[in-house]
């Protein structure tokens, strides 16, 4: 990680925050709401949230299925552990570690299981889409959450077609890798020549419908189930706003972790949460008040837990940035996973 890029991320969380901070109109109404709250309702949003987390490695193992047949008990310490670094770590590298940490549990080669995560990603993306979709039938979005929507699509469109058109052709994509790396040094390009290869193998659950059905059903019930959070969590501020506030809510939240940013999306998250509950007329001290509460029960809980899987493993984040996604001493790994 450069550390221009970690310096970029802090600056565009500083200039969200202090947007979202700029909404509020008293900082003494922001800790009354926090006082008033009923936090007793954490501990049933926590099992709301981390039921959708163990829907996520139920996915997860239906992706991985044609590579290994894993069961999902031993899939979900690794997702814990991803979602931490992804909290405490700059651009997202929670999917490198996941990918590493199931490479030493499982044997897995280190770009197949990216590759599976990738697909995730996109489905995370088209289930967040179609939620806007649906909730639109309720309600008309207004004209920057249509934008941001609207982006979003051509994003994941894009993915969608690059994603099938590997997994479809491999024979076509791995002839178009031998190429690309026909400029690189004799010394580097089998390695990498083996990278994309094993990208490409972890695409087969693409070709697959039952295994692609189920990680979409799997991925919808899963973000209804982080959506189910963030109403109860609401209940607990008396937000009395309908659901679908909610669901979009957690659309436009997690739609803005694709801007970079800081570790645990500090910034982004509390300025799109405050903005998309303004558009239903919640008071922005009382939204901003929900957000941080919101906010930190997402990323604590998680990233503990997470802290707690990564020494059962035997591992240290310390340990695991050292490591590259492939290196010559498991290129052999490489090719048998």
């Amino acid at each position: 990680m450069r550390r221009w890029q970690i310096w970029v991320g802090l600056i565009v969380s500083l200039f969200f925050l202090v947007w979202a901070l700029r909404q509020v109109n008293s900082f003494g109404e922001v800790w009354a709401a926090l006082a008033s709250a009923n936090y007793v309702l954490i501990v049933p949003a926590l099992a709301a949230y981390f039921l959708g987390v163990w829907f996520r490695a139920l996915r997860w193992r239906c992706l991985l299925t044609p590579l290994r047949n894993i069961p999902a008990g031993r899939l979900f310490p690794v997702v814990v552990i991803g979602y931490m670094a992804n909290d405490v770590l700059p651009a997202r590298m929670g999917e490198l570690v996941r990918a590493y940490v199931l490479a030493k549990e499982e044997g897995i080669s280190k770009s197949s299981s990216l590759a599976t995560i990738f697909i995730e990603r996109v489905f995370d993306g088209i289930v967040l889409l179609l939620f806007a979709v649906v909730v639109s039938l309720f309600v008309p979005l207004d004209e920057g959450l249509t934008t941001i929507v609207r982006i979003a699509a051509v994003i994941f469109l894009l993915a969608v077609v690059g994603f099938f058109s590997l997994a479809f052709w491999p024979n076509t994509a791995t002839r178009g890798i031998a190429l690309a790396t026909k400029a690189l040094p004799p010394g580097v390009r089998p390695r990498i020549n083996e990278i994309g290869v094993s990208f490409v193998d972890g695409l087969q659950a693409l070709l697959q419908g039952r295994l692609l059905v189920s990680a979409l059903a799997l991925s919808i019930v899963a973000w209804l189930c982080e959506a189910t959070m963030y109403y109860i969590i609401g209940v607990g501020f008396a937000l009395s706003q309908p659901f679908y506030v909610f669901v979009l809510n957690t659309v436009v939240a997690n739609l803005g972790t694709m801007v970079p940013s800081s570790p645990g999306y500090v910034g982004t998250f509390e300025a799109l949460s405050v903005f998309t509950l303004g558009l239903f007329k919640v008071n922005p001290d009382l939204a901003m008040s929900y957000t941080l509460v919101l906010h930190v029960v997402l990323l604590v809980p998680v990233t503990l837990l997470g802290f707690f899987y990564l020494w059962r493993h035997h591992l240290s984040l310390a340990v695991i940035r050292r490591q590259p996604i492939v290196t010559n001493a498991n290129l052999n790994e490489e090719r048998s996973g």
